[in-house]
């Protein structure tokens, strides 16, 4: 597996208490990020109602924040691995955020939730690449996977505190106003950012090309379609339970465990890559979320399907600390940012092709959510056959 030339932890600070603060406040920091990445999926029947929207109509604004998201990753996490602006990204992210939230309290049209989406893009862009480069910087590779994985412990509570809170705030407020009380936690994340992390001291290599090799980009296509998967069910799950006659605010908490899958996923999965490989476990993981969309697919009861929608989340939740380290350890020439933002930046443009795509699949199969996941089972077996090609340890 390729590293890059000088082993970052030769200047890490050695304190395994200085460490263990780094890493809560990453795990708060993470949790707060992703929190956002669910805000919308719980909000899209509520937006789709207020403006009388398509499928296809409405999955473009998930879409234009992920696309914004992916698009800006690369070339963000390369500039601040080159200046050492890993904490400015990290603070400026959280409140683009913050005023994304304040922007759909104000809108009043449909272009005006696409430009808070796009601005929810942007300020989702900055979190990953940065936080990587502080894990690869802080822990040694031996228990890397693990610390990634402790990570994505805040990636699980943000989704599922997402639905929850949202589907309280709907419950008593309309969208607009639930969004202006969701414009708060990021203002928590800056806060977080500016008093608890600090800055490695190693700068990226000049190049942003050059840091970007073959594994690199193929693994980048792994990704698109694992999330691919994994984020267009999730983004549509609240929408399916809409459909067998739940109400939003039930719908949203119906979504809710399938994320909390993550609590026992993300460090398992990180825990298990540290062992027995980062490429034998994306493959095990997605060949699992395939079976486990199949078998949602002829689930005999609505219990049935809540029952493996959580087993789906569960194995879709062992990859993204896998994904992280495995991109950080093929970065080249100290370029962690500039690889996590290629491997997770593109590969989330693939992935928010997806929504626009099974959106239209719902469409015209007259409202048939099922019809779209049957589409996921495939992209999922695909994902897994090219995992395969990837270098092994």
């Amino acid at each position: 597996m390729a590293s890059s030339a000088a082993d970052p932890n030769a200047f890490a600070p050695k304190a395994v208490s200085s460490r263990h603060r780094m890493l809560a406040a990453l795990v708060g920091c993470h949790g707060i990020n992703d929190f956002y990445s669910l805000v919308i999926p719980v909000m899209v029947p509520a937006i789709q109602q207020s403006f009388g929207l398509s499928y296809f109509a409405v999955a473009i604004v998930p879409f234009l924040s992920q696309a914004t998201s992916a698009i800006l990753q690369p070339t963000l996490g390369y500039l601040a691995d080159r200046y050492a602006w890993r904490r400015p990204a990290l603070a400026f992210g959280f409140l683009a955020l913050s005023v994304a939230m304040l922007g759909l309290t104000l809108s009043q049209s449909y272009v005006a939730v696409l430009i808070a989406a796009v601005c929810l893009g942007v300020g989702a862009s900055t979190y990953h690449p940065q936080s990587a480069t502080l894990l690869r910087y802080f822990f040694e590779r031996r228990v890397r996977g693990f610390a990634q994985g402790v990570h994505g412990i805040g990636n699980a509570f943000g989704f599922v505190l997402a639905p929850i809170v949202v589907g309280f705030l709907l419950r008593h407020l309309d969208w607009h106003q639930a969004a202006l009380w969701l414009s708060a936690p990021a203002l928590l994340g800056a806060l977080i950012v500016v008093l608890a992390l600090r800055e490695p001291v190693l700068r990226g290599h000049h190049g942003l090309l050059a840091g970007i090799t073959r594994p690199l980009l193929l693994l980048t296509v792994v990704t698109g379609l694992s999330l691919a998967s994994s984020s267009s069910f999730v983004n549509w799950l609240p929408s399916y339970f809409v459909r067998h006659g739940y109400s939003l605010a039930s719908s949203a908490l119906l979504t809710a465990p399938t994320s909390a899958a993550a609590f026992i996923a993300q460090p398992l999965g990180g825990t298990l890559s540290d062992r027995l490989g980062r490429r034998t476990l994306l493959v095990v993981a997605l060949l699992g979320t395939a079976v486990s969309l199949g078998i949602f697919l002829i689930a005999p009861s609505i219990a049935w399907a809540i029952g493996f929608s959580i087993i789906i989340g569960f194995w879709s939740s062992l990859l993204p600390p896998v994904i992280m380290v495995y991109s950080s350890e093929l970065a080249a020439g100290e370029r962690t940012g500039t690889a996590v933002g290629v491997v997770w930046g593109l590969g989330t443009t693939i992935s928010a092709l997806a929504l626009p795509l099974t959106g239209r699949i719902i469409d015209v199969t007259g409202g048939r959510i099922e019809s779209a996941y049957a589409a996921l089972t495939v992209v999922a077996v695909l994902a897994a056959l090219l995992a395969w090609r990837l270098p092994g340890e």
